[in-house]
């Protein structure tokens, strides 16, 4: 060190030490050598004592080698002491030098150790996982937490913690954490105490579980602060809290409530990281699982905290899809019978709009006003559909002014965190007036299905189809002179159809289902709504490259808190043929948006134990549980024939 040291300027330090670095690498055995000659001269020290003594009187020299073998003794027993028990702390210079000398492949406690090295014998025990560890991590991680101090203290545990849930193991040793009682308590009785409105644990001084989300609030409270950390360490340091959050949450049975403003951040972090971008998704796939797994659970807890206006508005909703059968009387069935009619109109609507794009191929083809208006001409039935339509679909502004409610509140309920997830797309009320279609049918595509929206503006939809038809009318009823600008960008709003997938167009019952979605907003709580949005954003998430057991465990987890007050909602039909419907496009090939993609078969398993309790004691009296298992059970009949059949003709080309 005094070769440079002497120098003043860091690049001379620097260089200096770097030329003499390779000449230390046995300074390490030298120093150790060194105690090792001052012990090995005291033992010879008292070697010559005793027989010097000895020497002189026996009886004295009998005195004094009694404590001089009893201490040789314990000498001894340090010295081996390491390789008797690794854990011991006790050692000599001479320990490590016996055991060069114990042949390789040695066992300790049953296990074959190798390189004979006693840290790294130490190092290998003190990692193996094994029930000792848990037990060891569970005491470390409980003097942690009721110790810990000061802000980079607490900073830097919370950053490290989501790393005891990338195995089994970790995930043991919190849940044995949060199961120890309170400091000076009375038992693990003592810890939780349950909310008297959500039926969820409230906070409780002094448990471990409490003090660990008190560090997490802790950091959660600086995301807006203005400090010395520049905004790549700002934000390195909230997606690892957000992290940490979703652990607790998802794995350890912590309720998103006792972080505080958690979801207020969540949401803030989700819209700063465009978590709702596939590009994030394939980038930083670790933060975005968690994120999503912690952002599904709250979106759940703040429903059923916060959720009475939406449940006010989504009866609202319910109400006005009533009020647009013509014949109206009990609300439910009038607005199934409404929503019935509204679907029957968007696909007649579509029928027609198809019927004409067809009747212009090929587009390529310049055409005259005459020309156009000859072709007109001979769609008149379609024309005329598309306004009748049009005049019978006239009250449906009132639903898509309801349904705007029904979302601004949810905004406000979840501060727009349903916005944020993956996997997920959102329409806006468009003002009055015209509407293109390719506007009205903007929707993401997730592979071959489109992801479309779980509360669309009928209104607007069935709009933007009828008012082509009358716009051709006007195009078709033109007698002298025309307008070639006009037609020109009608006819391209007629052709932009082919820039929305063929497959939205044919998407059946859409309304039907909202209908269904607003029920269980009303009665269920948002019950199904949230496991929708479960499914939807695990199948965004199935290009995020994560370790597969990582995702499972954040998954099944997060689902088991989705789910974990089904019985709340069991009576409510809404959440009943919601999660019936869903069940239907897992089995059922091109169904609906759930159609089409493998979901693992652990998520889907407790989808149908869930909702096998929910209609457990129910399918005698509920009709549309025998009509869901009757289709299910017709495609699985299908489906077997079709196996059958192909396999027939496989046998035939090998045998003809």
């Amino acid at each position: 060190m005094r070769i440079y040291q002497r120098a003043g300027n860091p690049l001379k330090t620097a260089r200096i030490q770097m030329f003499v670095y390779k000449g230390a690498k046995h300074l390490p055995v030298v120093a150790e050598a060194v105690p090792g000659f001052i012990h090995f001269s005291l033992i010879l020290f008292f070697v010559g004592l005793g027989d010097a003594v000895l020497a002189v009187d026996t009886i004295v020299g009998a005195f004094i080698l009694v404590p001089i073998i009893i201490c040789g003794i314990l000498y001894f027993c340090c010295t081996v002491a390491p390789m008797v028990n690794p854990r011991s702390l006790y050692r000599s210079p001479f320990s490590g030098v016996i055991l060069r000398f114990i042949p390789h492949n040695r066992r300790f406690r049953g296990r074959v150790i190798k390189p004979m090295k006693i840290d790294v014998i130490q190092e290998h025990l003190a990692m193996e996982e094994t029930n000792d560890r848990k037990d060891r991590d569970v005491s470390a991680i409980q003097w942690l937490v009721d110790n810990i101090n000061g802000s980079n203290e607490m900073e830097t545990f919370v950053l490290a913690f989501p790393g005891f849930f990338d195995q089994d193991l970790g995930q043991d040793v919190w849940q044995a954490v949060s199961a120890q009682p309170e400091v000076g308590g009375l038992g693990p009785s003592a810890d939780i105490q349950v909310h008297p409105r959500l039926g969820l644990p409230s906070l409780v001084e002094g448990t471990p579980i409490y003090n660990l989300c008190r560090c997490v609030r802790s950091v959660l409270d600086t995301y807006n602060s203005a400090d010395s950390k520049t905004k790549e360490a700002r934000r390195r340091r909230m997606q690892g809290c957000v992290e940490t959050a979703a652990c607790l949450v998802c794995c350890a049975d912590a309720p998103s409530c006792w972080l505080g403003r958690a979801q207020e951040v969540v949401s803030e972090v989700g819209n700063d990281e465009r978590t709702n971008e596939p590009l994030t998704v394939r980038s930083n796939p670790s933060f975005i699982v968690r994120w999503t797994c912690l952002s599904l659970v709250t979106i759940r807890q703040m429903m059923m905290a916060q959720g009475d206006r939406v449940r006010e508005l989504a009866g609202f909703a319910v109400s006005g899809i009533a009020r647009f059968e013509l014949d109206f009387g009990a609300l439910d069935p009038a607005a199934l019978n409404g929503a019935e009619r509204i679907d029957e109109y968007l696909k007649t609507a579509w029928e027609h709009v198809e019927d004409l794009h067809r009747a212009f191929e090929p587009w390529d083809q310049k055409r005259s006003g005459e020309e156009i208006r000859n072709i007109l001409g001979g769609c008149e039935l379609q024309i005329s559909e598309l306004q009748r339509i049009e005049i019978e679909a006239g009250g449906m502004e009132d639903i898509d002014w309801r349904m705007s409610l029904l979302l601004d509140a949810m905004d406000r309920a979840t501060d727009k965190l349903i916005r944020r997830l993956p996997g997920l797309s959102f329409h806006d009320l468009k003002p009055a007036g015209p509407i293109p279609i390719s506007a009205a049918f903007n929707f993401p595509f997730d592979g071959p299905i489109p992801v479309t929206p779980q509360l669309i503006f009928p209104g607007q939809q069935v709009k933007a189809l009828c008012t082509l038809g009358q716009r051709l009318a006007e195009v078709r009823d033109i007698v002298d002179g025309q307008d070639l600008e006009r037609d020109k960008e009608i006819l391209e709003s007629l052709e932009s159809i082919d820039k929305i997938p063929v497959p939205l167009r044919r998407l059946n019952h859409l309304m039907k289902r909202q209908l269904w979605r607003l029920q269980d907003l009303r009665d269920g709580g948002g019950f199904g709504f949230a496991i929708e949005l479960f499914f939807l954003t695990f199948r965004q998430l199935s290009s995020a490259f994560s370790s597969p057991e990582s995702k499972r465990r954040f998954y099944t987890g997060t689902f088991k808190v989705i789910t974990s007050r089904w019985m709340d909602c069991q009576n409510s039909i809404g959440t009943q043929r919601i999660l019936l419907d869903l069940i239907c496009d897992l089995v059922i090939k091109s169904r609906g948006i759930f159609s089409d993609f493998s979901y693992p078969t652990y998520i889907v398993d407790m989808l149908l134990e869930v909702v096998g309790n929910m209609v457990d004691g129910h399918s005698n009296t509920l009709p549309h549980i025998n009509e869901a298992v009757e289709e299910a059970v017709k495609e699985a009949k299908e489906a077997v024939k079709e196996a059958v059949k192909e396999a027939v003709e496989e046998l035939l080309n090998v045998y003809p």
